[in-house]
């Protein structure tokens, strides 16, 4: 048997142990007697660890076995500290499990920078947040903060005070500082690490000592000797505590008294107080981290290092944490390889130093950001359900979760923690600031502006204390400095007035105004006090009914019964809360179908774009013109049960009475939007809307009223794919919709796949022009053989599917009795798979419309399928056009037909084959045309051009009846058209532009292209200008990423039209001159090189195509500025247009200001003062007419021109408009250099109005040329030698004009000029005179073909560095364009 030294010591102590409790009475000599018998046995201790086992060999004949329990030996206390540390701090919060817990913190974690601090400077910001790259000398790490320094006393630990702000990563730091030490990679000189939250020490009401107080935390560190104070044990102890600011401890000898025995019970903050002050186990070192305003809590003289976290102050850092976020989680390839790509687009917006960057400084919003694209990016069907809104509620409680508003004086901060919610105070402080701007249409706000809207009512001293700690520690993780702003002012931060502040993250400003409504902090004080007296007077009346029933059983008096008016008031206010909810409701369908978001990409794209930088900030245009698309969704998703469940942990209570009072009104209002014709982008928001709500029967409810969902042209993500999927999921089984339309949305195999459980829900699908393969068609097959798919259409036109696909949907036919119409055009199928088609169509009955059109389908082929779809029962119509089919095949096809019974009477199968059947012409033309006007922009021109040629070669047009040949020409032209979107303007041409556009189409094909271009302030357009022999502007030299790529214009692109005029013959540096005057958007009307080319051969008028593609009664939009009269007013009035909101008609007064201005009744009302009208509500607009002053300026158009702007999707913006009386102009003028120079000075002031810089003419000598030429002192430059420069430097405008020679053209304005069109938002030379091209009169016109030489010696290119179309001028022009 074996025997361990184990059992054998035991033993030992077993028979010792009776012997001593015998000969011990009192409890103290039994201590020190088992303390004697303890240092006895010390020799035997250690062979209790000693595991090797000794082989003992004892008799087993006539002996007593008896056998003996080996005991483990005792386990090592700081190897169960660590395991256990190790996995508390291991735990993923909730915040993290959400996306499936594919993330653990030794991934995630980047370091942030760490800046030690001396007592001076500790409370020093990081003034901006994208400064200069701080020294790798200044930047600590915890490890090197506890290295012995000067503060460092011999036998003392050190102190140290790590403090930042919030979301710089404090906790992130412990937590990983811990984890860290357990693995022993850090602070590995301290044996024992002891972390403690502040929070839970402040909760604690009962004495403990210090000893008592680690092991209720930690059990297994119970009496452990490096706690005990002897010696010099403490060395090795690291204490960590954690949120210092939620505790009070005062370091005043009056009030705590002093401790050095940790086995003195004592209370916490007393404790913790003797433990700083080096009287409890001075050799032990401590770690305490805080927020800002909690700095002077510690005395500095019991401080020894300070250390401040400053978040990822650089794109490298920020780029790390992305990475570790985005590429862990999946080893697929495909995943990983879009991960990339996605830290590469923001590594390339953070280096922009954009308004992200400077976000991203913190760490909180990096995890923010990497959410929010895990959710736009990497969204799985199988993963558990994830909304935009639930992000950002997670990540308010991931930062804002427990805390309280401290004042940082007093005994107990926790005293009315819900009145005292920090949550709740950023909502009724940062979130009143954030509905303000969405109300107003603004992201921007002064700093007066903050302090008047945060913490402007405050007056209680307590008050105070809080908005100061509140100032101190959370406004700067709401608010930023706007870094586009800041770029045009002087590099001198330090002038309140030039700091213009916005939401750290736009979004954010929407979640947050949109929960300031929800809990109903907007309302006025007056309901607030309705409510207060309504509940005090239902609690009242309560009490006093039951006390008027007791009386009226002894006093029946009548006059008691009208105590029982008490119960009406709580019914009263019901219903005006009921009334309130409503107008929310309200609100939220009103901003999701706003007129003026119709053509804004959807909310998800938008969300993405303004996260990876696609389009940037927009300087200047984050007032007015600003969207709030993201507001009325989040209003919809805070109602949600999750999101409003962790609000209430964060003490913002949403009652259910609230949300169904919202849900019961919101339903009733986007039945009624529904009523109307969506966009496709309204309608992926609306479906967006409904997913964030997570709400099945307000889901259900709203889609009753839908019965078709066309989404055409929307980017279809798998996010967008699960949206679809899970809102039609909420429908009944019963419900179908009559179609759902998702052609060209960039469809794959894989959104197929997530797109099933919708597809059910449908009877027509439309799938074509998505490039789906012939992997694709098995997910087809299978829907079409599931029981529950009741699909009557399916369209894949524009597919590649070949004939593998086709193979394998035609294993559904068997199986399938719901399928009626089957579109396979131009989906690569040929031959093989048509006579296989024709084999197996016998085996489904249900088909009635079979369309094979251009394919690669041959005569016998046909000539097959034709004769299986005669024998087939219900199918009547065939189409196989644009197949390369012969004369002889076709006119076979035409007989095959025909049913050989009926003997050429009548035809069973309807063949479209060609519009021509041999040499008559085809009865079934129209539905060809119909087709090929509907896919003529995707399609192969020289195809449809072949098939569109026989109509003139066979037909004679002008023998057709008069309603045939104009119902022709309509679709002709609506077949060139269709690339720019003009369906609907055919029907209003005249008879000549038909004529002309049809020889166009049938000879030339040639569609003109309008390209808008976007940038922003400061970059180029991005592409270059020439001038061709044919005295024609050509495009060239598009460069990549840049606003020319984005709208579509490619190289050899030629300019019809700049802003909607005509330029053809006009000089190059009047075209160069109207496009630097324009501002940040550009129009062109471009043709392609091949295009023009036979334009120019055969003559054609391009006037005549540039006018034709605007529509008949076209006209321009008409910025007039009208002066009030006396008596008239300003002679003008709004109404709604059909009582839609955001759309207004005009009324004039007969010859009054308006009507002289140009504004004539019935013209819709654009803009206002430079705001959008649509933005505005009526009442609003007639308050703006009564209180703008003398003067009101309007930008007009009349309606059929509004309806051609809206059919070619063209935003109507007064760089397009014709300029009507302005009151300011600039003025330009040549001066010549005298002997004394040009006679006066030009300063770079700061305006007192805007305090902006300007460059400003001053002192104009007499007699100069500057006083000879009309100069006036004060007036601000605006362009030199025709180029603007007033965002340029002043050294560099200085040097423009010395470089000028002897001659200078400058152009000027007032300062009320500028800062007239300065509120109006457009540049001051947008309608400069000579910028005009109506002013060319008398220029000399080139006929096309032709070329004088003259105008060849105009032909210039334009540098390719610069960017930016400035053209090199002919030397008679040198002096005024450089």
């Amino acid at each position: 048997m074996w025997l361990t030294v184990e059992c054998f010591s035991y033993c030992i102590l077993y028979l010792l142990l009776p012997v001593y409790h015998r000969n011990v009475t009192s409890s103290s000599s039994r201590h020190a007697q088992m303390t004697h018998l303890a240092r006895l046995l010390s020799p035997v201790f250690p062979l209790l660890r000693w595991k090797r086992k000794i082989k003992v060999c004892l008799p087993t004949v006539g002996v007593y076995s008896r056998s003996f329990c080996s005991t483990p030996s005792e386990p090592d206390p700081i190897g169960i500290h660590k395991r256990k540390l190790f996995l508390w701090f291991s735990h993923l919060p909730q915040e993290e499990k959400q996306f499936g817990g594919v993330f653990s913190p030794e991934t995630m974690h980047v370091d942030p920078l760490i800046l030690e601090r001396k007592a001076t400077e500790k409370g020093e910001l990081m003034s901006y947040p994208l400064q200069a790259h701080v020294p790798k000398r200044l930047a600590v790490t915890v490890e090197q903060l506890f290295e012995p320094g000067n503060s460092w006393t011999e036998g003392r630990g050190l102190n140290v005070l790590l403090y930042g702000a919030v979301g710089t990563g404090k906790s992130t730091v412990v937590r990983k500082l811990v984890l860290d030490w357990c693995a022993g990679s850090t602070l590995t000189d301290f044996k024992l690490l002891l972390p403690f939250s502040c929070e839970d020490l402040s909760k604690l009401s009962s004495v403990a000592s210090l000893r008592d107080l680690v092991s209720r935390k930690y059990l297994h560190l119970r009496r452990h000797p490096l706690l005990s104070g002897e010696g010099d044990h403490a060395k090795d102890v690291l204490f960590l505590f954690n949120g210092m600011e939620k505790m009070q401890l005062d370091f005043r000898i009056g009030s705590t008294e002093l401790c050095s025995d940790p086995n003195e019970p004592l209370t916490t903050h007393v404790l913790v107080v003797n433990l700083l002050r080096k009287y409890l186990l001075p050799e032990a070192s401590i770690l305490v981290t805080t927020r800002l305003s909690a700095l002077d809590r510690i005395p500095p003289k019991y401080v020894s290092r300070y250390a401040q976290i400053c978040g990822f102050n650089d794109p490298d850092r920020q780029r790390a944490y992305f990475t570790g976020r985005l590429l862990q989680g999946s080893s697929d390839t495909e995943h990983n390889q879009e991960a990339q790509a996605l830290v590469e687009l923001l590594y390339l917006n953070l280096q922009r130093e954009s308004q992200l960057a400077a976000a991203c400084f913190l760490p909180s919003y990096c995890w923010l950001t990497c959410a929010t694209l895990h959710f736009l990016h990497f969204t799985d069907s199988k993963a558990p359900i994830q909304t935009l809104t639930g992000i950002y509620t997670s990540f308010l409680r991931l930062n804002f979760g427990g805390e309280v508003l401290g004042s940082g004086v007093g005994s107990n901060v926790l005293v009315q923690e819900h009145q005292n919610s920090l949550m709740l105070y950023v909502v009724r402080t940062v979130g009143k600031l954030a509905f303000d701007g969405v109300s107003h249409k603004r992201t921007s706000f002064s700093e007066k502006e903050l302090e008047q809207w945060i913490g402007g009512e405050t007056k209680t001293d307590e008050e105070l204390r809080q908005l100061a700690v509140f100032w101190t520690d959370v406004l700067d993780f709401f608010m930023a400095p706007c870094i586009e702003s800041s770029k045009h002012l002087l590099k001198d931060f330090s002038e309140a007035d030039n700091r213009r502040y916005v939401f750290a993250v736009p979004a954010m400003q929407e979640y947050l105004a949109a929960l300031y409504v929800v809990l109903g902090e907007n309302k006025s004080a007056l309901e607030k006090l309705s409510k207060q007296v309504s509940v005090a007077i239902g609690q009242a009346g309560e009490d006093v009914s039951a006390l008027v029933a007791v009386l009226s059983k002894f006093v029946p008096l009548r006059i008691f019964a009208i105590f029982k008016l008490l119960k009406f008031f709580p019914k009263l206010y019901d219903k005006i809360s009921s009334r309130n909810k409503g107008s929310i409701a309200k609100t939220m369908a009103a901003e999701m179908f706003r007129t003026e978001d119709s053509y804004n990409e959807d909310i998800l794209d938008q969300v993405e774009k303004s996260l990876l930088g696609v389009h940037g900030p927009q300087p200047q245009q984050y007032s007015e013109a600003q969207p709030f698309e993201l507001y009325p969704i989040f209003m919809g998703g805070l109602l949600h049960y999750r999101n409003r469940v962790i609000l209430e942990q964060l003490h913002c209570n949403i009652q259910s009475t609230t949300v169904v009072q919202i849900t019961r009104a919101l339903r009733k209002y986007l039945v009624r939007e529904l009523s109307k014709p969506q966009p496709p982008e309204e309608l992926m928001d609306l479906l967006v809307l409904l997913y964030e709500f997570q709400n099945p029967r307000l889901s259900a409810e709203v889609l009753a009223s839908i019965r078709s969902i066309r989404l055409t042209n929307v980017r279809m993500t798998p996010l967008k794919c699960f949206v679809l999927s899970s809102v039609l999921s909420c429908a009944p089984p019963s419900y179908y919709l009559q179609e759902l339309d998702l052609s060209s949305c960039l469809l794959t195999r894989d959104m197929l796949q997530m797109l099933h459980p919708a597809f059910k829900h449908a009877h027509y699908l439309n799938l074509q022009f998505n490039s789906l393969g012939s992997e694709s068609c098995i997910l087809l097959r299978d829907l079409l053989l599931d029981p529950k798919s009741s699909l009557k259409s399916l369209q894949l036109c524009d597919n590649p599917l070949l004939d593998a696909g086709a193979l394998t949907l035609l294993e559904a036919l068997p199986g399938n009795q719901s399928l009626t119409h089957l579109s396979l055009m131009h989906t690569g199928l040929g031959d093989p798979g048509t006579l296989q088609l024709s084999e197996k169509l016998h085996q489904n009955v249900g088909l009635q419309d079979l369309n094979v059109a251009y394919n690669n389908i041959g005569d016998n082929a046909a000539l097959a399928l034709v004769d299986a779809c005669r024998e087939h029962p219900n199918i009547h119509t065939v189409h196989l056009y644009l197949n390369p089919l012969s004369d002889v095949g076709k006119q076979s096809l035409y007989v095959r037909g025909v049913p050989q019974s009926v003997g050429g009477s009548g035809r069973r199968v309807k063949v479209l084959a060609s519009v021509t059947e041999g040499s008559d012409v085809s009865e079934d033309w129209h539905p060809i045309l119909s087709v090929i006007r509907e896919n003529a922009s995707s399609w192969d021109r020289d195809r449809v051009k072949q098939q569109l040629k026989v109509v003139k070669m066979q037909w004679n047009f002008q023998a057709l009846p008069s309603i045939q040949r104009k119902e022709l020409t309509i679709l002709l032209w609506s077949s060139l058209m269709i690339s720019v979107r003009f369906d609907a303007l055919v029907q209003n041409l005249k008879l000549f532009v038909f004529s002309k556009v049809f020889t166009l189409f049938t000879e030339q094909n040639m569609v003109p292209r309008l390209c808008h271009l976007k940038r922003m302030e400061g970059q180029s357009f991005g592409f270059c200008l020439k001038i061709d022999v044919n005295s024609t502007f050509e495009i060239t030299n598009v460069k990549q990423w840049s606003p020319a790529e984005q709208s579509g214009l490619m190289n050899g692109d030629r300019v019809l039209e700049v802003n909607e005029d005509y330029i053809a013959n006009v000089d190059l540096h009047l075209v160069q001159r109207k496009i630097q005057s324009c501002g940040l958007h550009l129009f062109l009307l471009v043709l392609r090189a091949k295009e023009y080319e036979e334009a120019v051969l055969s003559g054609f008028d391009l006037h005549v195509l540039a006018q034709a593609s605007k529509g008949d009664g076209w006209s321009k939009p008409r910025l007039c500025h009208i002066r009030r009269h006396p008596v008239n007013g300003m002679g003008l009035t709004f109404i709604s247009v059909n009582g839609q909101s955001g759309s207004y008609m005009v009324n004039t007064v007969m010859e009054g200001p308006a009507e002289k201005a140009g504004v004539h009744t019935g013209d819709r009302l654009i803009w206002i003062n430079g705001v959008k009208a649509s933005t505005l509500p009526l009442s609003t607009l007639n308050r703006t007419v009564k209180k703008c002053g003398e003067t009101l300026t309007v930008l007009v158009i009349d309606g059929s021109s509004e309806s051609c702007y809206v059919r070619r999707k063209m935003a109507i913006l007064p760089v397009v408009a014709d300029c009507q009386s302005l009151p300011h102009n600039a003025k330009t003028i040549h001066l010549v250099k005298g002997r004394n120079g040009y006679g006066f000075l030009l300063r770079q002031e700061r305006l007192a109005s805007t305090r902006q810089i300007a460059h400003v003419l001053r002192e104009v000598d007499v007699g100069s040329p500057a006083e000879g030429a009309g100069m006036e002192d004060g007036d601000l430059l605006l362009a030199v030698n025709w180029e603007p420069v007033e965002t340029a430097e002043h050294d560099d405008i200085v040097k423009k004009i010395r470089g000028s020679g002897d001659e200078v053209t400058l152009t000027s304005i007032s300062i009320p000029g500028r800062e007239f069109y300065r509120k109006l938002g457009i540049p001051p030379l947008l309608f400069h005179e000579r910028v005009s091209f109506h002013c060319q009169k008398s220029q000399r016109e080139v006929p096309l073909g032709k070329m004088s030489h003259e105008n060849v010696e105009n032909l210039h290119y334009l540098p390719e560095h610069t960017g930016k179309i400035i053209p090199k001028l002919p030397q008679r022009t040198s002096e005024v364009f450089l």
